[in-house]
């Protein structure tokens, strides 16, 4: 199901003329990234060890096509990873869903002038 996906959204970057870019690509293993933030067993504060379990345990780096072609996605990895290392209080203040403590206030707040 996983490498089907990964096909999907290579061909849509492809179809889209992002295929450079890779942003379908990346899209799609950010979206497997934070689940597997959220169902890992492993400290998520250990974002290396995380990201090294991920890579085992979760996804698909490349795939070939019916003519032998190798698709790999290392780098986008690369860089993605790169990334969440560069915010990775912004990546936790989300996982821990801080940010939906400041919309609870909020909503008090509205509530209250009504």
């Amino acid at each position: 199901m996983l490498i089907r996906q990964l096909k999907y959204f290579y061909q849509k970057d492809i179809e889209k003329k992002y295929d450079k870019e890779k942003l379908y690509v990346k899209a799609y293993y950010l979206h497997h990234l934070l689940d597997y933030f959220r169902e890992t067993r492993f400290d998520i504060n250990n974002i290396e060890l995380i990201f090294q379990k991920f890579l085992e345990e979760k996804v698909v780096i490349e795939f070939s096509d019916i003519y032998g072609k190798i698709f790999n996605f290392q780098n986008e990895l690369d860089e993605l990873f790169q990334f969440l290392r560069e915010f990775k209080q912004e990546l936790y203040d989300d996982l821990k869903g801080d940010y939906l403590l400041g919309l609870e206030s909020k909503d008090k707040s509205t509530d209250k002038n009504l």
